[in-house]
C-alpha cells in the first residue's frame, strides 16, 4: 500500500510540473529600428522582457498587413543606456524609448535591449505601411499568422490588439500591443515607444 501511495504521489507530482510548464507564458517582447544622431547609421535593438541568447531568431509582426516575418537575430549581450548613447551615438529620446524611459512605472516591463541583425525573409520584406517598419511586437521565430489579428506561439493562439496613443506634449506616440490568451488566462503587454527627434 505505501508503495502505490508513493508512486502515486510521484504521478501527482510529474502532472503539477508539466501543468507548470505549460502554463509558461511566451516571451514577447518590442523592437525599434532607429538611427544615429547624424543619421548616417541604423540599427536594429530588441526589447524584451529578459535578455536573449546571442544568435537567437525573433519574427516581427506587420500589425498592419497581420503577417508575421522572420527574422531579427540577436548579436550579443545587452547593451546598456550609456553604449546607446557612446557607443552607437543613439540620440536621447530614442534611447529613451530603448528602454521605456517614458514610462515612470516602466510597465509592463523594463526591456533589456540588444542589437539585432536583419535576416532571411524580413530583409526584403515591405511593410504594408513604411512607419510601421520603424518598430513593434517581437515574437519568438515560430510564431505564425492565423489570421489578420490572430497569431499562434508555441501551439497556443492569441488575439492581437494594438492602441495608438500619444506622448505627452505630443513628442511621439507608444503603440501598446495586447496579446490575448484564446484558451483565457492573463495577457501578455508589450509598449514600444516613438520619441520624436
Amino acid at each position: 500500500m505505501a508503495g502505490f501511495m508513493i508512486r502515486a504521489g510521484l504521478v501527482a507530482a510529474g502532472l503539477a510540473l508539466a501543468a507548470g510548464c505549460q502554463a509558461q507564458p511566451p516571451e514577447v517582447g518590442g523592437w525599434r529600428r532607429v538611427s544615429d544622431s547624424d543619421l548616417e547609421q541604423q540599427f536594429h535593438f530588441s526589447m524584451l522582457p529578459r535578455a536573449a541568447a546571442a544568435g537567437s531568431r525573433w519574427a516581427v509582426y506587420d500589425a498592419k498587413a497581420g503577417k508575421v516575418v522572420c527574422c531579427l537575430s540577436v548579436e550579443g549581450s545587452e547593451v546598456s543606456e550609456t553604449d546607446l548613447q557612446d557607443r552607437f551615438n543613439i540620440p536621447g529620446p530614442w534611447v529613451t524609448d530603448l528602454t521605456n524611459g517614458w514610462n515612470v512605472d516602466a510597465a509592463p516591463y523594463r526591456p533589456h535591449v540588444q542589437v539585432l541583425k536583419v535576416q532571411g525573409a524580413l530583409g526584403s520584406y515591405t511593410f504594408k505601411e513604411e512607419r510601421e517598419a520603424a518598430g513593434g511586437l517581437l515574437l519568438p521565430a515560430d510564431a505564425r499568422a492565423v489570421d489578420a489579428k490572430t497569431i499562434e506561439l508555441g501551439g497556443a493562439r492569441y488575439t492581437v490588439e494594438r492602441r495608438d496613443t500619444s506622448l505627452a506634449d505630443d513628442d511621439g506616440g507608444v503603440q501598446t500591443y495586447t496579446l490575448k490568451p484564446a484558451g483565457g488566462g492573463a495577457a501578455l503587454k508589450v509598449e514600444v515607444p516613438f520619441g520624436t527627434y
